[in-house]
């Protein structure tokens, strides 16, 4: 992760017009994930139902506290963190943690389709977009995220549909998926860069956006554990913390966003990984314990 965000980094002149293909790269990530769905594992509770009121609720909060302090670029940048629905690869850490993978599954997958109904509708009152009415705002958006999250959903259905052993991809695609991730960040920071280095932003306007972020993580990851204490605690942590940020980049680098706005889910895609970090090293020092008694 830190060596993708190094070279887009540096090569950010290069590789930022590559940005136009990230709708490739998210359709295939998605792709994989989907077609080793099984939908008949799919339970969703009355804990779904609360994380994503939570998830809205801390969106609408982020944005509008901001926003009613005098700082429209800072309350857009928090919208983008918060309003993430839950990442692909939460299963996979919940996974590693000894956790109910079928919640975590049933959480991603109803948060995808929270995100995609519910974005174009508040994202045209988040962004100031001279030139562009509400209702042009809310079809572009929503156009946008049809690629981005429809096309793999219709795709891996027809995959399931004409080749039902196609179910066994999964698995053996896993780690092509992580290369295509890799990808995405890369070209993610590439763009990013290089939107802010033409804006000639200074420390001064950065740093309250990536301690913003950095709030709406921890919160995420902790408020995610009490809620879901005791027996959905890691999994309700990643369900509010673990975000698909590369969703959200790719919507915050439209030329309708904000430049600055940016920074606000690059830094957090830092973030999360370093509470995964933490998570993980705990939950390894449980199982040594438990394996001593």
């Amino acid at each position: 992760m830190v060596l993708a965000f190094l070279v887009g980094g540096f090569l950010h002149a290069e590789l930022a017009p590559l940005a136009a293909f990230l709708p490739v790269g998210i359709t295939l990530m998605l792709c994989i994930t989907f077609i080793g769905l099984d939908v008949k594992q799919l339970k969703p509770t009355w804990m779904h139902l609360l994380l994503l009121l939570v998830l809205q609720f801390m969106a609408f909060a982020f944005w509008l506290v901001a926003l009613y302090a005098g700082y429209p670029v800072l309350a857009e940048s928090l919208y983008y963190c918060a309003a993430a629905p839950v990442a692909s690869a939460a299963p996979v850490i919940v996974n590693l943690l000894r956790g109910n993978t079928a919640f975590i599954t049933t959480a991603m997958v109803l948060s995808q389709a929270v995100f995609a109904i519910m974005t174009p509708i508040i994202l045209p009152f988040v962004v100031d977009a001279p030139g562009l009415g509400y209702t042009d705002f809310l079809l572009l958006v929503l156009y946008q995220l049809m690629v981005a999250l429809g096309a793999p959903a219709i795709i891996s259905v027809l995959l399931r549909v004409c080749y039902p052993p196609c179910k066994l991809w999964a698995p053996k695609l896993r780690d092509y998926s992580l290369a295509i991730w890799i990808v995405n960040l890369t070209i993610v920071s590439a763009a990013g860069t290089h939107r802010l280095l033409l804006q000639n932003y200074s420390f001064s306007d950065i740093w309250p956006i990536a301690l913003g972020a950095m709030l709406i993580c921890a919160i995420g990851f902790i408020g995610g554990y009490w809620l879901g204490y005791p027996r959905l605690k890691r999994e309700c942590s990643q369900a509010l913390g673990q975000k698909n940020t590369i969703l959200t980049l790719y919507i915050a680098g439209q030329p309708y966003a904000t430049p600055l706005a940016y920074i606000g889910p690059a830094f957090y895609v830092f973030f999360h990984n370093i509470a995964n970090a933490i998570q993980l090293s705990f939950a390894l020092r449980e199982q040594k314990r438990a394996l001593k008694q």
